[in-house]
């Protein structure tokens, strides 16, 4: 049986408690909710760098309303047990023989960025366990793009360039381009980097496992039944509104939800939009009530852009590519390109007299821009005179470099939401 402690300010730092099911360690806190509470308990599965100590801005609100059970299992979160053996599907099978080991019969989730994933699964394969599902960052099948960032990030890690790591992790979780918007602040960005920069060799163990466990996702088992609210930042540049947006259409009683001014971290930067949204749906009342909520109907949802930051026009255009030999560093690539449209995060070049072979240049090629700028990039999709590339970023000083050089009306002007300029018939980043 699972045991409940009273909830204070210390409760969060305190050790969980550990129960075994076989080999496997589950950690959990849990904390009773109001007298005489009829409601379902609420199982909290964070993503792959959360504590339990990341809940602290929710669990006292929720509290008023429900018990809450704070869950890490194999490798996630605070759990150091390496569990590379076990997928996605694979961790939402043992939470259930774990609730059934400790006797809880109904439980609501709620799902954090990879904690989505596990909730959403188990909320699929066990409706009968399930009452409500709260998801925030989330998707249904992960994108080429997305896809190629995660495996730069581990090759990275590989080579131990934990600065690089550091900072490009948190470049592509936080918004960088949207920071204004979404103000969040910068000392969380610095403690955040500090943290990636500083992983043990457990965390970075686990760090590829949790990756390699999303990579290894082509699309999602199933959709739940149950109430499910699907939401996240208007400007999430990790998992973008529109990918969210099509989990929660998928749901026969889902509700998409924007939060508004936030991105991939949104309780971080809307703190009370968010956690008046979790409330407002565990009390089964309009989400769309809550200040900073923008609630979507289905065709609202599938109408969303998918497109997830506006693209600029050059007003010079013409750059050119490098690429460099890996073994002795000749100039192998050294080429004109004409740029059709960009942004902080990728852009779609032209070209002519030169041939890419995208197996050999994919994650080779720099972009040179005005000011000496240059950004590394990894091509993700290629056609006849042209490429969409990702820029690879892991500077913060390059990155607020770029970010001036774009919000320069002498460089670039801003086209209009939908416009495709010059190459037609293009899949969106």
């Amino acid at each position: 049986m699972l045991i409940f402690d009273s909830y204070d300010n210390s409760s969060l730092k305190q050790d969980p408690r550990v129960s075994m099911l076989g080999k496997w360690e589950i950690h959990y806190l849990a904390f009773p909710g109001p007298e005489n509470n009829q409601k379902p308990p609420m199982i909290v599965l964070g993503g792959a760098f959360q504590n339990f100590t990341s809940y602290r801005f929710f669990v006292s609100d929720v509290l008023e309303i429900t018990s809450v059970i704070l869950v890490d299992l194999p490798s996630l979160g605070d759990n150091s047990q390496l569990a590379d053996d076990l997928g996605l599907e694979d961790l939402a099978d043992l939470l259930y023989h774990w609730l059934v080991q400790e006797e809880v019969k109904k439980v609501s989730l709620m799902g954090l960025s990879l904690g989505s994933v596990v909730a959403s699964t188990f909320a699929f394969k066990r409706p009968e366990l399930t009452d409500r599902l709260i998801m925030t960052g989330t998707l249904s099948k992960p994108r080429r793009s997305w896809r190629m960032l995660l495996e730069e990030s581990m090759r990275v890690l590989d080579e131990q360039k934990m600065t690089e790591f550091g900072e490009a992790v948190v470049l592509y979780l936080v918004n960088h381009a949207r920071q204004k918007e979404t103000g969040i602040s910068q000392v969380v960005c610095r403690l955040f980097r500090r943290q990636m920069r500083t992983f043990t060799e457990n965390e970075q163990q686990r760090y590829r496992i949790n990756a390699r466990r999303l990579l290894a996702v082509e699309e999602v088992l199933g959709y739940p039944s149950c109430p499910t609210v699907v939401a996240t930042g208007d400007y999430d540049s990790f998992t973008l509104p529109y990918e969210n947006a099509l989990f929660a259409s998928h749901c026969p009683n889902g509700v998409f939800a924007l939060i508004e001014g936030a991105d991939h971290l949104p309780q971080l930067e809307r703190r009370d939009a968010t956690v008046g949204m979790f409330c407002a749906f565990l009390r089964e009342e309009d989400i769309g009530d809550v200040k900073g909520i923008r609630k979507l109907t289905r065709d609202e949802s599938l109408a969303l852009e998918r497109r997830g930051e506006p693209r600029f026009a050059l007003h010079d255009p013409v750059a050119y590519v490098l690429s460099f030999s890996h073994v002795d560093g000749s100039v192998q690539v050294d080429a004109p390109v004409t740029i059709v449209d960009i942004n902080f995060f990728g852009c779609l070049l032209t070209y002519e007299d030169v041939v890419f072979t995208v197996q050999e240049y994919a994650r080779g090629l720099i972009l040179c821009l005005p000011d000496s700028l240059r950004i590394e990039m990894l091509v993700f999709e290629r056609g006849d005179g042209w490429m969409r590339c990702l820029f690879k970023h892991g500077s913060f000083v390059l990155a607020e470099e770029f970010n001036r050089l774009l919000a320069d009306e002498g460089f670039c002007t801003p086209l209009p939401v939908g416009k495709k300029e010059g190459v037609t018939s293009l899949h969106r980043t």
